[in-house]
C-alpha cells in the first residue's frame, strides 16, 4: 500500500511560490491604495502650500522692484516711477525716467518726454494666480476698516514716483493669492523707505517680514 498521498518536492515548491506570490500582490494592492488614498489628502495641502510660496515670493518680488526704482532715481538724480496700467482684468506695470525735470506725469509719458527704461510687466507674469487686490475682509493696516476699492492706493494716477533724493509717492500697494495669502507694500513719503508686511487671518492683523 502506498503511504499518505504526497506531492512530488517539484509540485510543492510551486504551490509554496504560488502561495507567496498571492501574498505579494496582496500587500502591494494595499500599498497602492494606501498610496492613493495619501495621495489625495497630500494634494490639496501641496497646492496650498505652493499658492501661498507663490503669493509671498510675488511680495518680496514687487518689494524688490519697489526698491530698485527708489535706487534708479538715487543715481541718475532725476525722478524715475512705477507706472501701474489697468489691462483688462488685470494690471501692467513699467518704469519711467524724468525727461525734462518736473516730474513723471502721463501728460509727458504720451508725448514721448518721460522715457520708458523697463518693458510692460504682470505679477501673473512670474507669479500665477497672484494678483492686486485684496482678500475679502482684509483691514486696513491703519484704520483698522476694511479693506476696499482700488489695491493701489498710493493717488489715483498710478503713478509710484520717486525724487533724486529717495523721497517717494506715500501709499501701499496690495497682492493677494488664490487663497488666504494677503500682502502689502507701504512706502514712507519723506523717505522713501519700503516695508512689506503680512496680513495674519487668524489673528486680524498685519506683521512686518
Amino acid at each position: 500500500m502506498n503511504g499518505p498521498h504526497r506531492l512530488p518536492a517539484a509540485a510543492a515548491g510551486i504551490v509554496q511560490r504560488r502561495g507567496e506570490a498571492g501574498t505579494s500582490l496582496a500587500e502591494a494592492m494595499v500599498a497602492a491604495a494606501l498610496a492613493v488614498t495619501l495621495g489625495a489628502v497630500s494634494v490639496p495641502a501641496i497646492s496650498g502650500q505652493r499658492d501661498a510660496l507663490r503669493a509671498a515670493g510675488a511680495a518680496r518680488h514687487m518689494a524688490a522692484l519697489v526698491h530698485a526704482t527708489r535706487a534708479e532715481a538715487l543715481g541718475r538724480g532725476v525722478h524715475v516711477a512705477l507706472v501701474f496700467q489697468s489691462s483688462g482684468q488685470d494690471v501692467r506695470f513699467a518704469t519711467f525716467t524724468d525727461g525734462n525735470y518736473d516730474g513723471i506725469r502721463l501728460a509727458d509719458i504720451a508725448a514721448g518726454i518721460d522715457r520708458q527704461v523697463s518693458a510692460w510687466a504682470r505679477i501673473t507674469d512670474q507669479f500665477p494666480s497672484v494678483t492686486f487686490g485684496f482678500v475679502p475682509g482684509v483691514t486696513d493696516p491703519d484704520s483698522g476698516s476694511t479693506l476696499t476699492g482700488s489695491p493701489l492706493k498710493f493717488g489715483g494716477s498710478g503713478v509710484l514716483s520717486f525724487g533724486p533724493a529717495g523721497s517717494a509717492t506715500s501709499g501701499t500697494l496690495y497682492l493677494r493669492g488664490s487663497g488666504a495669502q494677503q500682502y502689502a507694500v507701504r512706502l514712507l513719503g519723506a523717505t522713501g523707505r519700503s516695508r512689506l508686511l503680512r496680513y495674519i487671518f487668524t489673528e486680524r492683523r498685519w506683521t512686518g517680514m
